[in-house]
């Protein structure tokens, strides 16, 4: 049965490149990032579209920094704790009468959502802007 092997040989490569392709999620210690460009006119008025970006990410249990991001200004800070598990982050960048606002969730089912809200009330210039946020580790 000279085609067995060869199958056999076939479909054990095809599961290593899978498992390859997978990846292998972020070791501890690692700064992770959730940010989006976004362009803006400007002009922001309540009731446009907020510019959002949301991803999934499975976190160990620690101490974190979490920093907004907005183009090269990284601020405001918040430092907590979370509890393993999969959290969804999402950072939004929501205009207003006159300015804009920045905000950022994280939410894990079974857990209170926790914010990082930018006080501030801002303007952005016409063009292509840089929104988000990271999370520091602290082990």
């Amino acid at each position: 049965m000279p085609g067995k092997s060869g199958k056999f040989a076939a479909v054990a490569a095809a599961a290593t490149a899978v498992v390859t392709l997978t990846g292998t999620p972020a070791s501890a210690g690692d700064i992770a990032f959730n940010t989006r460009s976004v362009w803006v006119d400007g002009t922001p008025t309540r009731g446009q579209d907020e510019a959002c970006t949301t991803r999934s990410m499975y976190l160990a249990s620690g101490n974190y920094t979490w920093t907004q991001i907005l183009d090269g200004y990284r601020w405001p800070t918040r430092d907590l704790y979370l509890a393993m598990g999969t959290y969804t982050w999402k950072d939004c960048l929501r205009p207003e009468n006159g300015y804009y606002k920045q905000y950022s969730l994280l939410y894990k089912p079974g857990s209170e959502t926790a914010y990082l809200v930018d006080p501030s009330e801002f303007g952005l210039d016409r063009g292509t802007h840089t929104i988000g946020s990271l999370l520091n580790p602290h082990f």
